[in-house]
């Protein structure tokens, strides 16, 4: 699971901001919200993350889905550009190293990986692990400036041969991660295989709402072997009201299409997916990442989770993960609704807000270490432009003979 991340020095993020998923003190609802990974700490299965438009939230998601291609990416050579967009608001910036970092558990220990590059070179990279209350470094690569090349310090808690470390240091071009070359390797089980499998199986990439969800669902029903997910995706929209009694995944022609049966008064009707709203395949979608989430081990991060979904399916869906999620899974989106802000199931140290500051940077902040008074509404405090600074809109009424030709 993910403790926090870290990102300075990308896109609209210049000094450093960081997400925490470490749980505070606040005792509301902790055995629906936190996973508790060490005896000390407790992790929140759940982030949101609020902000006007251009304020940066995409951006701390784009920074994450960056962070775990860096981590699995073989580049095809080493002068392949590492398509890094740096902070681009002041004279220093573009020129300066982007930083990225993660805290995560993985069966009870602790691991801190940090990086530092730039679109060229990738010049500091540190896996740390806490078996002990004090780290141990699994590995540490600079970058030789005068060899132009990278120089890799194992460890022997790494259990890797001298061998498997020349190798590996081999594969570790400028423009390539320690953990990705460790991928592309044939050495033998290590320290690292955890950390290679945290990004490459429980990781999973960024979901942009111009994603086709229909798709996704798509691809899973053709492997839904057991029938598992069909009867888990039957029985929420009927929970959710959709009038839809069955769905079938069959071949017509080169593409699986999926049907939808409506049961009416006039009896049952099978509609092709072209037929279904927009909301209906939306929902069907997420409902699939709904069961990814509570039946296995994943971290999605979403972008505006409430695309084309009404907000009461909205928050119908976080309640089932909330309430029914046992395993390790974690959720992050951003989203533009700010109703879950007047729910009384929302904890306050699982909301973020993001707003820019007169140089253009964007600031990350809690909204538990806002200060707002556990008596006030998060929704009215937001509403009122006490969290964020909420655009100024001008008159609605204008002037047309100024932009006539």
């Amino acid at each position: 699971m993910i403790a926090e991340f870290r990102v300075s020095n990308f896109f609209s993020i210049r000094s450093e901001q960081s997400i925490s998923f470490v749980a505070t003190s606040d005792k509301f609802m902790t055995e629906e919200y936190c996973s508790r990974v060490t005896d000390e700490v407790s992790l929140l299965k759940i982030g949101v993350i609020y902000g006007a438009n251009a304020s940066g939230k995409s951006n701390v998601l784009k920074a994450l889905s960056y962070y775990r291609r860096l981590m699995l990416r073989v580049p095809e050579d080493r002068n392949e550009p590492m398509k890094l967009v740096p902070f681009l608001l002041d004279d220093q910036s573009r020129n300066n190293h982007c930083r990225m970092g993660m805290d995560f558990y993985l069966d009870g220990v602790r691991y801190v990986l940090n990086i530092e590059f730039d679109d060229v070179r990738i010049y500091d990279e540190t896996l740390m692990v806490y078996t002990t209350n004090r780290p141990t470094t699994l590995y540490k690569r600079i970058y030789n400036k005068e060899k132009d090349a990278t120089e890799i310090t194992f460890s022997n808690k790494t259990k890797l041969t001298q061998k498997s470390q020349t190798i590996i240091e081999g594969n570790t071009v400028n423009n390539c991660s320690v953990i990705a070359a460790f991928g592309k390797s044939n050495v033998e089980a290590s320290q690292l295989n955890a950390v290679y499998d945290f990004f490459s199986k429980h990781l999973s990439e960024q979901l942009t709402p111009d994603i086709s969800l229909s798709d996704f669902t798509r691809n899973y029903l053709e492997n839904d072997k057991d029938g598992s997910l069909k009867c888990f995706l039957v029985y929420m929209l009927k929970a959710s009201d959709f009038n839809i009694d069955n769905v079938e995944l069959r071949k017509m022609g080169a593409t699986p299409e999926l049907l939808f049966k409506h049961k009416t008064d006039n009896g049952t009707f099978e509609l092709p997916e072209t037929y279904e709203s927009r909301g209906t395949m939306r929902f069907m979608g997420m409902t699939t990442i709904l069961k990814r989430l509570l039946f296995d081990s994943h971290f999605i991060a979403i972008d505006e989770l409430e695309t084309s979904i009404h907000y009461e399916l909205l928050s119908y869906l976080i309640r089932v993960f909330i309430a029914n999620s046992e395993n390790t899974s974690q959720l992050l989106f951003t989203t533009h609704d700010i109703n879950l802000l007047n729910e009384d199931f929302v904890r306050r140290d699982t909301v973020w807000f993001t707003d820019k500051n007169s140089e253009g940077e964007t600031k990350i902040e809690r909204l538990s270490s806002m200060g707002l008074h556990k008596t006030l509404s998060p929704y009215n405090a937001y509403k009122q432009g006490k969290l964020v600074d909420l655009p100024f809109l001008g008159s609605q009424y204008l002037d047309l003979k100024e932009f006539e030709k």
